[in-house]
């Protein structure tokens, strides 16, 4: 292996670690620099630069010893930042989204990670006609000839890749959909469907309202989780896909307020 090699697989495992790091935090809600040197089997210095690694993507908060969750309900990760989390639970829950579409489609693809894994899984069907928002799924789509891509015009939110605002609620009024993908911050049994901020609501309501039917892709870690602004009740979408993380209380919770959930293998 030439040098090369050996720092492009030193900078795959410390994302890996880093990654792993993150995900203690969210499940535990806080870490200990000396329980993450057990854990790796790293060097404290090198836990503390991942952690000062995750606190500069947002992710966390390093504390005396350690680290927590930056949980308000107003955070939201970086677009860079979300690419990587969960990247095997997305691609799962979109692979079982995509199920969902038939050729000749009509489709409302919503802007974030988990709907850009299915864009990029649908990317090889020979008939859809596809409306979004979000500037990724559209340069995916429009890769094939034979999917029709319309994007929605708005202002650009550069933190999400997508078009927002009254432009692009506008343009959504004279769109009728078979069905709509969507995903949202937090996904809760009592408190629905809700967002970071108003802009997303609006435009994900608009969405909801103009397809026959919705499914909402989120993994395990938004299921219980509330944000900022309401967007919709869990009865506007008729699915719910996640990841193996739900826990069997969540998903009941869930379903008896109206919410099939599918979880994908």
């Amino acid at each position: 292996m030439g040098e090369t090699e050996r720092v492009r697989q030193r900078a795959l495992f410390a994302e890996e670690r880093r990654l792993s790091i993150y995900d203690r935090v969210q499940s535990e809600g806080k870490v200990a620099v000396e329980n993450l040197v057990d854990a790796f089997g790293v060097s404290a210095a090198t836990v503390r630069q991942d952690l000062a690694r995750l606190e500069e993507q947002g992710l966390v908060q390093r504390t005396h010893g350690g680290a927590i969750l930056r949980s308000t309900t107003l955070f939201e990760p970086t677009y860079a930042a979300r690419q990587v989390i969960r990247l095997e639970e997305k691609r799962a829950i979109a692979a079982a989204a995509a199920t969902e579409v038939r050729e000749g489609d009509t489709l409302l693809l919503d802007a974030g990670t988990t709907t850009h894994e299915l864009a990029l899984a649908l990317r090889r069907m020979s008939a859809l006609t596809v409306v979004t928002n979000s500037l990724a799924n559209a340069l995916v789509l429009m890769e094939n000839p034979n999917v029709e891509v319309l994007l929605l015009g708005g202002a650009v939110h550069a933190g999400r890749r997508a078009t927002l605002g009254p432009l692009a609620i506008q343009c959504l009024e004279e769109v009728r959909v078979d069905r709509a993908f969507l995903a949202f911050n937090g996904v809760d049994a009592t408190q629905g469907f809700t967002v970071v901020d108003f802009e997303a609501a609006a435009v994900k309501r608009q969405m909801l309202a103009r397809a026959r039917e919705a499914v909402v892709l989120c993994d395990s870690s938004k299921v219980g989780r509330v944000a900022f602004a309401f967007a919709a009740p869990l009865t506007a979408a008729r699915l719910l896909v996640t990841d193996r993380g739900i826990t069997h209380a969540a998903r009941r919770e869930l379903e008896e307020q109206g919410l099939p959930v599918r979880v994908a293998a």
